[in-house]
C-alpha cells in the first residue's frame, strides 16, 4: 500500500479536504481504517465536482496499493487539476519517487518551486528536492534547499538534515549546535540520538550516556530507543575497561598499544599525554579544532596499529611518569578532558 511509504518520512496529514462529503473519508484515513477509507471514497467519487474531485483523488492516490496507479492518478492531477491541485500532486508524486529511489526525477519534478509564503507544501517540495539532492551527493545543493526551510512542519527535519551535512565535512561542532537546538525546543528522538552520536564523536562519553538515556526513556516506543540502550550498555562497557577511553577522552576504540607501555624502559625518550585516537583524519583534526586553545603543544602523530593506520592526538613530553601523570591530572582539573600516559615511541 502506498501509504506505507510515508512511515519513512515526516507523518504528514493527507492533501487538504474542506468538502464535507469528504470529512468522513479523511476520518477513516487518519485513523487508518484504509480499507473503508477506500470504499467510501470509490462510491462518492462519482458525483463529486471541481477542486474537491481532484482533493479526493490525491486521497485515492494515497490509498493505492501499487506505485504505478498511484503514479497514474497523480499525473493525470498534474496535467488537469488547478494550480493548487497540480502543485500538491506534484510534491506527492515527487515523494513517491523519492520512495523508489528516482532521486533525479524526484528533483525534475520539483525544480523552480521556492519556499515562500505561508503555503506548507512548497516547505515541503523544497524539502524533498533537498533530500533528493543529498542522495546523489549534491551536499551543497541540499543545504541551499534545506536553509530555505524557515518555518512549518519540515523546519526540524532540515535542521537534521543540516546536521548530516555538517557531518559528512566534518563540521560536527556545527552538527552539535543544530541537534541541541532542536533538542531544546522540539521532542525528537532522532535529533536527541543522533546529538549523542555526535557527542560520542568528540570524546564526551559523560554526554553521550546521558543523552542516550534520555533518548530511551522518554521515547521507550520509537526506532531510536533500543539503539539507545545499546549504546549505554557499549558505553557502560568501554569505560569500565582499562585504557585511554574515558568520560570525556576522544578517540576510537580498536587501537592497540605495544606490549609493556604502561612502564617506561631504560633510555627511551620520556612520556607523552594521548587524548585519543581516531581512524579518520578529518575527526581528529575536529578534536584538535575544539580543544587547541586550552591544552598546549596539542598535536597528531600518525602510526599504524593493528593493521590500520591511526591519527593519535598527543600533547607534551615529559621524563617521568609521575611529571606526566601531574600534567594529565592539571589538564583533567582545567578542561573535564582526560588523557593517557604512555611512553614516546
Amino acid at each position: 500500500m502506498i501509504v506505507a511509504v510515508a512511515a519513512a518520512f515526516p507523518a504528514v496529514s493527507p492533501a487538504g479536504v474542506d468538502g464535507a462529503g469528504l470529512r468522513t473519508i479523511r476520518g477513516l484515513f487518519n485513523r487508518k481504517e484504509y480499507r473503508k477509507a477506500e470504499k467510501n471514497l470509490r462510491e462518492e467519487l462519482p458525483g463529486m465536482r471541481g477542486r474537491t474531485r481532484y482533493q479526493a483523488r490525491l486521497i485515492l492516490a494515497d490509498l493505492r496499493t501499487d506505485t504505478r496507479g498511484a503514479s497514474i492518478i497523480l499525473e493525470d492531477i498534474i496535467n488537469a487539476g488547478d494550480d493548487r491541485e497540480a502543485l500538491k500532486a506534484r510534491v506527492e508524486l515527487a515523494k513517491l519517487n523519492y520512495a523508489t529511489g528516482e532521486y533525479h526525477q524526484t528533483i525534475r519534478l520539483l525544480e523552480g518551486i521556492r519556499a515562500e509564503g505561508r503555503g506548507s507544501i512548497k516547505y515541503e517540495a523544497v524539502y524533498f528536492r533537498g533530500l533528493a539532492r543529498k542522495q546523489l551527493g549534491d551536499l551543497d545543493g541540499a543545504r541551499r534547499d534545506f536553509e530555505r526551510i524557515d518555518r512549518g512542519d519540515y523546519l526540524h527535519w532540515s535542521y537534521i538534515a543540516l546536521a548530516e551535512i555538517d557531518i559528512r565535512y566534518g563540521r560536527i561542532s556545527e552538527a552539535v549546535d543544530r541537534y541541541e537546538t532542536i533538542a531544546a525546543g522540539i521532542s525528537s528522538p532522532v535529533a536527541g540520538f543522533r546529538l549523542g552520536e555526535c557527542y560520542e564523536m568528540t570524546g564526551e562519553r559523560g554526554k553521550a550516556l546521558q543523552t542516550y538515556r534520555n533518548v530511551a526513556r522518554n521515547f521507550p516506543e520509537s526506532p531510536e530507543a533500543p539503539k539507545a540502550r545499546e549504546k549505554v550498555l557499549m558505553i557502560h562497557s568501554a569505560l569500565k575497561q582499562p585504557g585511554p577511553e574515558t568520560s570525556r577522552e576522544g578517540g576510537e576504540e580498536g587501537e592497540t598499544h605495544p606490549a609493556g607501555a604502561a612502564s617506561k624502559t631504560d633510555g627511551s625518550p620520556g612520556y607523552t599525554l594521548q587524548f585519543g585516537a581516531f581512524s579518520e583524519r578529518e575527526n581528529a583534526h575536529t578534536f584538535i579544532s575544539d580543544l587547541g586553545s586550552r591544552i598546549d603543544d596539542l598535536h597528531i602523530e600518525i602510526a599504524e596499529s593493528g593493521g590500520s593506520l591511526w591519527y593519535r592526538v598527543r600533547s607534551g613530553r615529559y621524563d617521568t611518569r609521575e611529571e606526566a601523570e601531574e600534567a594529565a591530572l592539571k589538564v583533567m582539573e582545567r578542561t573535564g578532558y582526560s588523557s593517557k600516559v604512555l611512553p614516546v615511541e
